[in-house]
């Protein structure tokens, strides 16, 4: 029984290491993102290390059953030096990838602003997705080699730190155990299943521990710290993206939030051509006529002047494949998968291709990004659009930029070409591509493109420059006088300063509309305007007749509740007549009024009762609406 003993020790020995390595991948974590957790103190850091913990040993028992498993079962045979030799390599193999997860999100974070979900593994394994992770992996391997490099010294390190268990030469001649010690040791190995279990649930809770737990601990901006990206992986592997809810009875649903857009009954459809431009990275905050910062969009800035934009634009997401549903289907990004790549990406959705097309509209999505990745073709199939134009459609490999597609410039040109060439009316969704990262440019513009704080910047000068290059063209075309251009970003990209870096900020978007020959679309409106606003929006312009299924409201209608909605690691976040309540799906975590408090430094979750009981039961009635509605496959208005 000693011997047996032995081995536990050495496992629990071997368990402690790796919890250690976690909270190195924690600290290598903080370090790489300490703009983003700048206002975190001392003690507040230590809490997020402890409580961590929890989190760290649910994801290391989980992910080291097999290794666990081989340490307590019964038997003398665990003595031998190859069987000590298997576990060993079991053990680095297993740690070193859950800590590469860790490692490699330090810098993906700074794109998406939470640990990755289970929708990475779909990047490296997922051929309807493009196998983008995989296509792309040699250049985030050579942009970011101190990543890769760190992880290898920590692997070694733990290779060397790994507890060794000594192995006497009079163990090796122990016989088999008798039944009655087989009998004691498999009631140990039992018992030590069940401790571990808990363990690996995170308690002796009702429900085990799951991402939203983390929020029980330090604020919702460092909830991302707290937790660990294998834990959020499995969280989210192979789990249903949305849970039915019943906050409320139908009839209380109803008046507190419908997502049935009414159309005007006196109004009168006016055919004119759509084009919804997103731009690649765009942030608020690069847009000096917007953010009254230093600008690297000038022609952006100079058709400003002459167009109505929203100062208070916000995104629904923080990636490019949530922007496209909230853009085209006035779908929000509120779970934890991307809608493309969920369960429900075949569901029946409006968008504008399928409402224009009973107008004769032909529609188009342009986008310079490789064919197949992030399944952006197949969401236009299901969307209704007519044309998918990428990579292969522009047939010219000489402007690839050799990581995801067309530079910008000439596939904008080439944009205008094939559009002017296509039936009318028509609708397009034009999406710029250059300011992704790994940011390249051609040699010819390396000079002439600056930048400034951040590497991100040169590349937005150079789109900014390649959509000056777009309306040029556009000018010269029979369409363009008749044509209504909507301008946003996919999602912001990294900041400088502090407003935008915060939980509201890092939504902070440009929502642009411009018409050349409507005079009346003109100045900046101070009202909240999210992604899924555009669609109804655009709609509610054109006087369009009848009803459809919308996740967001129309700027144009008076009457309509102005807010911004958004979701990321189980937090709902909303926006609303001048605070944000942040909710957890079961409760309130925080308020904050973001006219005086706008780096939300002031909590006012329990000063204020009745704003927070106000916005509370608007954002219930928005999430009942929303997920019960994808559920059932009710997104659309079914015809009679």
């Amino acid at each position: 029984m000693k011997n047996y003993f032995q081995h536990l020790s050495a496992l629990f020995k071997r368990l402690f290491l790796a919890l250690v390595l976690f909270s190195v991948a924690r600290l290598f974590f903080l370090a790489l993102n300490l703009p983003y957790f700048n206002e975190l103190s001392f003690n507040e850091a230590i809490r997020i290390f402890f409580f961590g913990i929890r989190f760290d040993i649910s994801a290391l028992l989980y992910f080291n059953l097999i290794f666990i498993a081989l340490h307590i079962i019964p038997g003398n045979f665990k003595n031998y030096a190859f069987f000590q030799k298997t576990l060993k390599i079991i053990f680095i193999v297993v740690n070193s990838l859950l800590l590469m997860s860790n490692f490699g999100d330090s810098e993906y974070f700074k794109f998406i602003n939470k640990r990755s979900s289970a929708y990475v593994l779909k990047l490296f394994g997922a051929s309807d997705m493009g196998n983008d992770g995989l296509r792309l992996l040699p250049q985030f391997l050579k942009d970011y080699w101190y990543i890769l490099l760190s992880w290898f010294v920590v692997t070694i390190a733990s290779w060397y730190a790994y507890p060794r268990l000594i192995i006497r030469k009079h163990l090796l001649e122990l016989p088999n155990i008798n039944t009655g010690k087989f009998l004691i040791q498999s009631i140990i190995s039992i018992l030590i299943l069940g401790i571990l279990t808990i363990g690996a649930r995170g308690g002796l809770q009702l429900k085990p521990l799951r991402i939203i737990n983390a929020a029980e601990y330090v604020s919702s901006q460092y909830v991302p710290l707290i937790l660990n990206t294998p834990f959020t992986i499995m969280k989210t592997f192979n789990e249903p993206e949305l849970r039915k809810v019943n906050y409320m009875n139908n009839n209380e649903l109803q008046n507190i939030y419908n997502p049935i857009f009414i159309p005007d009954e006196n109004a009168s459809f006016r055919e004119m051509n759509i084009i919804v431009i997103l731009l690649e990275s765009f942030s608020k905050e690069y847009i000096g006529s917007l953010s009254g910062k230093k600008t690297y969009t000038p022609f952006l800035d100079s058709l400003i002047n002459h167009s109505l934009s929203f100062e208070n634009g916000y995104a629904n997401g923080t990636q490019s494949i949530e922007a496209l549903p909230s853009v085209l289907a006035s779908l929000p990004a509120l779970m934890d998968n991307p809608y493309i790549s969920s369960y429900y990406a075949a569901n029946q959705i409006n968008s504008f291709a399928s409402l224009l097309k009973d107008k004769g509209y032909h529609s188009s999505l342009y986008h310079g990004l490789t064919n197949g990745s992030m399944g952006f073709d197949k969401f236009a199939l299901v969307a209704g659009i007519d044309e998918y134009h990428g990579r292969t459609e522009y047939n010219n490999e000489d402007d690839y930029d050799g990581n995801w597609g067309i530079y910008d410039e000439e596939f904008l040109k080439y944009t205008v070409k094939s559009i002017t060439e296509k039936p009318k009316p028509f609708f397009s969704c034009v999406m710029t591509l250059s300011s992704h990262h790994p940011y390249t440019l051609r040699d010819k513009y390396k000079k002439r493109f600056k930048g400034g704080d951040l590497p991100v910047h040169k590349v937005i000068q150079y789109s900014d420059y390649a959509l000056q290059q777009f309306f040029d063209e556009a000018k010269k075309t029979n369409w363009y006088k008749n044509t209504l251009f909507i301008f946003t970003a996919d999602h912001t990209a990294q900041a400088v300063t502090s407003e935008y870096k915060n939980k509201v900020g890092k939504y902070r978007v440009p929502i642009i509309f411009f018409h050349p020959s409507d005079s009346s679309i003109l100045g900046k409106s101070s009202m909240v305007m999210q992604q899924s606003d555009i669609l109804p929006s655009v709609m509610d312009y054109l006087g369009y007749d009848k009803s459809f299924i919308t996740f967001g409201s129309s700027v144009f209608d008076a009457k309509s509740e102005r807010f911004a909605v958004s979701y990321i690691s189980g937090i709902y976040q909303l926006i609303h007549n001048g605070f944000v309540l942040q909710f957890d799906g079961e409760q309130s975590i925080a308020l904050f009024d973001l006219q005086k408090d706008p780096l939300l430094k002031n909590n006012l979750v329990r000063l204020n009762v009745e704003q927070v009981s106000r916005m509370e039961l608007f954002i219930k009635a928005i999430i009942q609406q929303y997920n019960n509605r994808i559920l059932s496959n009710k997104t659309i208005i079914q015809k009679a």
